[in-house]
């Protein structure tokens, strides 16, 4: 199965957790002061909840890196605020400084607190010993690593706190650090850690408050030697379990303490069907007399029919022309999206907040807009700019893996003459050559309940035309800065250990020229020459002639002027007119230019199953918005350099 990539907005969302020690040599029992180690460019393996993917994460300790405006204030805490010891801070922090690419500080403990006076006893007896760093991401950058996890660098947060802590990241870290307990004293962490998060839900905690507890929980977890499998199932249940009892606390009165355990027991239930369950619920205490339902149950044939219609009709109000729109497109064709959410729910009531809530809690609706934006984004990527397509190859692959293909290794030279009993020579293709795979690139539109109130389809389709645009773009891009060793590409080699355009190739002209008559037939000639691996003459032809929008005019006077450019005697024909196709792209610096055959040069590839195309999925629903994923899933690589030339240009 293909690795996932992680999201940088994931990862910046996530909060900071890092342990150190205490410098049990630098304490000051006078003063109640003691040097502390708050951080390091240690590497921590973490692991990303949402894809349930390993990376090895790094916090940056340079001055660019670390932000302090709030160290002048920064306080020392115990298990960062959370727990019977957690409400007050314990004390201060002072000279909090980088030192050799680590964040140091000294703790002071508080006099006026009577919980620290405990906590400090617990620093001298050596029972507390670990420190740990709080803080938020602001940037990272995300490096994937050929046979590693992927290295997940923070390049910039910001200090905001150190908290005393008893829990270790790192078993090695701290002073006589022992994480070894019996089954049952883990077994009572993990238990009293669960109540810790409960409480912190249901007191409104922030999101990485919450973090901060649901990496605890893992961590006692994997002490306690559960895998990681058991460990992502636990947490997706926390979390599921969570969302249940914010949900109904939102709801105050509707849903009975036994009908809520029964949601949160049974763990094939989620939010979204305790939304419909109380939807239902308010429903049936509020409906009209006279309301009933448009679309009958079990009228599937009727539902299917208003969906294809309303589709069709939001599909050409974005601008997508249809010849063989349905029928009854027309009736939506003014029809905003409150009347098309009532079309497809079958709410008859006048209540637009509680139609809303229905839309949005029933997959018919989040479906119809996402077939509708996959049609509008199929459409919108055909009509954007981009030249790519027109001189390389194309394939569509299975998976992400990374794969050889066999190029310099193909069959070579010449057949061998048989005689009446002769036998055949096997030839072979070795398993060698250039490697390459896909990777995914996208970004998310969301569809807001602002924007549904306010009937704003146009903003939403806007926003999948600029996400076809963009990937249009990135493609074109991907390919030219191949060909110009640009970008990801600036240390691109073929599998011979050589860019694509080598001396040692013999496809360059270093000191270049303009476009003429001779440089082209001076690439031509070197295009002809290629050989294979036999030594035999390929005796390639150039088809297509590849420069910047500055060579564009001299180009096309080139190739459609009857005679040649620049000679006295108007008689002399022009042998390259009409004979070289013209492909002209602003992503081309302007003076190098490039011929390229009609055959092996640059292999683009697209997911089997997407049409070649970037493709729209829900991500995720909830009562106030629909946020769907936009995934352009593309790879490229050069073929051969043979059917390839550039000239430096001049």
């Amino acid at each position: 199965m293909p690795r996932r990539q992680l999201e940088r907005s994931k990862l910046t969302e996530r909060g900071i957790e890092r342990r150190a020690a205490i410098d049990r040599s630098a304490i000051d029992e006078e003063s109640r002061k003691v040097s502390i180690l708050i951080s390091t460019e240690t590497p921590l393996r973490r692991t990303d909840w949402w894809s349930g993917e390993k990376y090895d994460e790094v916090l940056l300790h340079g001055e660019e890196n670390v932000d302090l405006t709030r160290a002048a204030t920064a306080k020392l805490r115990y298990m960062h605020g959370s727990g019977k010891y957690g409400e007050l801070p314990i004390g201060r922090l002072e000279n909090v400084r980088l030192e050799n690419r680590e964040l140091r500080a000294d703790a002071i403990f508080s006099e006026a607190n009577p919980d620290a006076e405990m906590l400090w006893r617990m620093v001298l007896e050596g029972t507390l010993t670990e420190i740990s760093v709080g803080g938020k991401k602001q940037e990272v950058r995300i490096t994937e690593r050929d046979g590693d996890v992927p290295l997940v660098e923070v390049t910039r947060w910001e200090f905001q706190e150190a908290s005393l802590v008893d829990i270790g990241a790192d078993p090695a870290a701290g002073i006589g650090r022992n994480l070894e307990n019996s089954e049952g004293e883990t077994m009572d962490k993990i238990e009293e850690l669960k109540r810790q998060l409960a409480a912190l839900r249901k007191d409104g905690a922030d999101s990485e408050t919450i973090q901060r507890k649901l990496d605890d929980i893992a961590r006692a977890m994997e002490e306690f030697g559960m895998t990681m499998e058991q460990i992502k199932k636990e947490n997706e249940d926390l979390k599921r379990r969570g969302e249940i009892e914010k949900l109904a606390a939102a709801h105050p009165g509707l849903i009975g303490e036994d009908e809520l355990n029964r949601f949160l027991n049974d763990e094939t239930k989620t939010s979204d069907d305790l939304a419909r369950h109380l939807l239902d619920l308010k429903s049936s205490q509020d409906r009209d007399p006279g309301f009933q339902r448009g679309v009958q149950v079990g009228d599937e044939k009727k539902s299917g029919q208003i969906m294809r219609a309303a589709a069709d009709a939001l599909v050409m109000r974005s601008g997508v022309k249809l010849e063989n729109a349905h029928p009854d497109h027309g009736m939506f064709m003014s029809a905003n999206l409150s009347d098309i959410m009532r079309a497809v729910t079958g709410y008859m009531g006048y209540d637009r907040e509680e139609m809303i809530k229905r839309a949005m809690s029933t997959s018919d609706f989040p479906v119809l807009l996402g077939g509708v934006a996959n049609r509008v984004l199929s459409a919108a990527y055909t009509e954007a700019e981009g030249t790519f397509d027109m001189w390389t190859a194309a394939t569509e692959l299975p998976d992400f893996k990374t794969r050889t293909e066999a190029s310099r290794t193909r069959l070579a030279g010449r057949l061998r003459k048989l005689t009446e009993y002769g036998e055949t020579k096997k030839k072979e293709s070795k398993e060698e050559g250039e490697s390459w795979r896909l990777y995914s690139y996208g970004d998310e539109v969301t569809l807001s309940r602002e924007m549904i109130i306010n009937d704003d389809l146009g903003a939403f389709t806007d926003l999948v035309r600029d996400f076809a645009a963009m990937a249009k773009r990135t493609a074109n891009g991907l390919v030219y800065d191949l060909l110009q060793k640009k970008g990801d590409f600036s240390g691109y080699k073929m599998s011979d250990g050589k860019p694509i355009f080598d001396t040692s190739h013999n496809n360059v002209d270093t000191t270049g020229a303009a476009p003429s008559i001779d440089t082209l037939s001076a690439g031509r000639t070197k295009m002809r020459r290629q050989k294979d691996a036999a030594g035999t003459a390929l005796n390639i032809n150039p088809s297509y002639i590849i420069a910047a929008p500055e060579n564009e005019t001299l180009i096309k006077q080139l190739l459609t002027s009857e005679t040649a450019m620049g000679q006295s005697n108007a008689g002399v024909a022009n042998p390259f007119r009409g004979s070289l196709i013209p492909i002209v792209d602003a992503e081309l610096d302007a003076a190098p230019w490039y011929l390229a055959a009609n055959r092996r040069t640059i292999k683009v590839g697209y997911l089997a199953g997407t049409n070649r195309q970037p493709i729209v999925a829900e991500k995720e629903r909830t009562l106030r918005h629909v946020t769907y994923e936009c995934v352009f899933d593309f790879g490229l690589f050069a073929e051969d350099f043979r059917g390839l030339y550039k000239n430096a240009g001049a």
